[in-house]
């Protein structure tokens, strides 16, 4: 710990003025300094401390710094604050006794959850030039999205219906569904009701979605190897284990 300078009769910082031993001293090392000092009764009931101007002067730090430092004291009750006047050790010090500090810097723990992604989140590659070949799949080729008509169509549905914009069913538009319902009839002979039908952003939500809802931890699963890497590390966040299958010329072997 960077010690401040003890105080003596003539200056409340004592005679060092160096700002090379104290250019690193932070907000939260000068409180600490000020509030042992204050504890230990180096600065006495009542006693006028250095004005922040002043002290972020004497230590080589900025005003901000200081003001921080003198804010923490001031909000524990060691000082008294007041605008105008230089800050004074409070008559009454609710305690004496210094108790844990505990700094921003100290990580907090994270969830399972979040260790597992940390452990296993899979880097996106961006491709930093075109490419002559593009064997990645997964990707969606600009070239065949239909910008003009998906822009017509957002320009029709937002103008004159400022109520789109606004919070709508979780599950997705009532309409939508029911074309899906019917969609899902007619071209994959599904049968099934409106309320069995829910929207997602993108694959990626839905493979979520369905990972929360299906797997717990420990469980395991079977996918293909190889596979769609998003798809396994969605699948394995939950905590689920992964039985990878083989795959031939016909699919996934299920011998």
């Amino acid at each position: 710990m960077v010690q401040l300078p003890p105080r003596k009769q003539n200056s409340p910082l004592g005679n060092s003025s160096s700002k090379n031993s104290s250019s690193g001293l932070g907000a939260r090392g000068i409180y600490e300094n000020l509030r042992e000092q204050i504890v230990a009764e180096v600065y006495g009931r009542g006693d006028v401390l250095p004005s922040a101007r002043a002290l972020a002067v004497e230590l080589g730090v900025s005003r901000t710094t200081v003001t921080s430092a003198y804010e923490q004291l001031a909000a524990e009750g060691f000082v008294v604050i007041r605008h105008g006047a230089r800050p004074r050790v409070a008559i009454k010090i609710a305690h004496s006794e210094p108790g844990p500090v505990h700094t921003a810097a100290e990580p907090h723990g994270l969830s399972a959850f979040a260790e597992r992604l940390r452990c296993r989140a899979i880097p996106m590659r961006v491709a930093s030039e075109k490419l002559v070949a593009d064997f990645r799949y997964g990707d969606m080729s600009a070239s065949d999205f239909p910008t003009l008509a998906w822009r017509k169509a957002m320009n029709d549905a937002a103008l004159g219906r400022p109520q789109k914009l606004s919070y709508g069913d979780p599950c997705g538009s009532i309409r939508l569904r029911a074309a899906l319902q019917g969609y899902l009839w007619r071209a994959r002979s599904i049968r099934c009701e409106v309320g069995e039908i829910v929207v997602v952003n993108g694959s990626q939500q839905g493979l979520d979605l369905c990972a929360r809802l299906l797997l717990d931890e420990g469980d395991g699963f079977a996918i293909e190897e190889p596979c769609y890497p998003m798809a396994r590390s969605v699948f394995e966040m939950t905590g689920a284990i992964a039985a990878p299958v083989e795959v031939d010329t016909e699919g996934i072997r299920a011998d």
